[in-house]
């Protein structure tokens, strides 16, 4: 299953991007603060997600509105984070916020685009989307050296399939405007398996802008939980795999590739999403 076994930033620096010999990055759409959900209302599951992301050194969370990450962020003062409301590019709507560890690495700059024909056009549908949808990236890097990477974190349309499609072009080629000669981080729910059309753009050679690689096909190890990303907080749907973790290298050292499966007190899902964590290693510590 691994395509290389190089760093993940061996094209950059001898040295690592991450303080430590290894960096935990993960996804996970958080489901928005519903007042209808009953027992699976926010107020009975923050506590176990931000549990949950106490396992993380990076997160890309989905759905997440400002209540809810007020929430977490009171919950775990260890961590920063970035993000705007999709609706009018403060505090409205969803968020697709980037959370890291504060002692270990800094944010150089930071942005927000929408997924639309016009990506600085604030709160807009596009596509035949019936909400507006967003990408929030970062620049990080640790606080140990100067070595930085791109993590761009999003949430693709649930209805329309012109949007997902055209949303999975506009992501490369805005990689490829952002990154300068940084490493890419894909994260995001993208509301479509891996042998979807939204996929098939982001992964094919001959595309347009940078061409990304799925984490679960560069893991050194074999992949561990649920086939499925999906539970709509009934049952894991085994071919449900929406959610991913992408990289722009195909030598980049995954060390591991985990889909969890968190749950409340009362036993119940975290989320009606299952999410998704990866453990890459630092280039001085990978094998030649």
């Amino acid at each position: 299953m691994k395509i290389g076994c190089l760093a993940f930033l061996a094209c950059l620096t001898a040295t690592s991007v991450f303080a430590d010999d290894t960096t935990r990055l993960m996804t996970y759409n958080i489901r928005y603060m519903n007042p209808n959900d009953g027992p699976d209302h926010w107020d009975h599951r923050v506590d176990a997600v931000a549990e949950t992301i106490k396992g993380a050194d990076i997160i890309g969370l989905q759905e997440a509105t400002r209540k809810q990450i007020d929430d977490l962020a009171s919950r775990l003062p260890e961590f920063q984070w970035y993000g705007v409301g999709r609706s009018d590019g403060k505090d409205g709507g969803e968020f697709s916020p980037v959370f890291w560890r504060r002692d270990q690495f800094e944010v150089t700059r930071k942005g927000t685009f929408w997924l639309g024909p016009d990506p600085q056009a604030v709160g807009k549908n596009a596509w035949g989307a019936n909400l507006p949808r967003i990408c929030s990236w970062v620049e990080i890097k640790s606080k140990d050296n100067a070595t930085a990477l791109l993590l761009m974190n999003t949430h693709f349309d649930h209805q329309s399939a012109t949007a997902r499609e055209n949303s999975a072009n506009l992501l490369r080629t805005k990689a490829s405007e952002l990154r300068g000669e940084l490493p890419v981080v894909v994260m995001g729910d993208l509301n479509a398996t891996p042998q979807s059309k939204p996929l098939q753009n982001l992964l094919a050679e001959n595309g347009e802008g940078v061409r990304f690689f799925d984490a679960i096909e560069l893991s050194d190890s074999e992949p561990t939980g649920p086939s499925g990303t999906f539970n709509g907080f009934k049952a894991i749907r085994a071919n449900g795999k929406i959610d991913f973790i992408l990289l722009s290298d195909p030598k980049s050292s995954v060390v591991s590739h985990q889909t969890l499966d968190p749950k409340t007190a009362a036993g119940r899902f975290a989320s009606d999403h299952q999410p998704i964590k990866i453990e890459l290693r630092s280039s001085a510590d990978s094998p030649q």
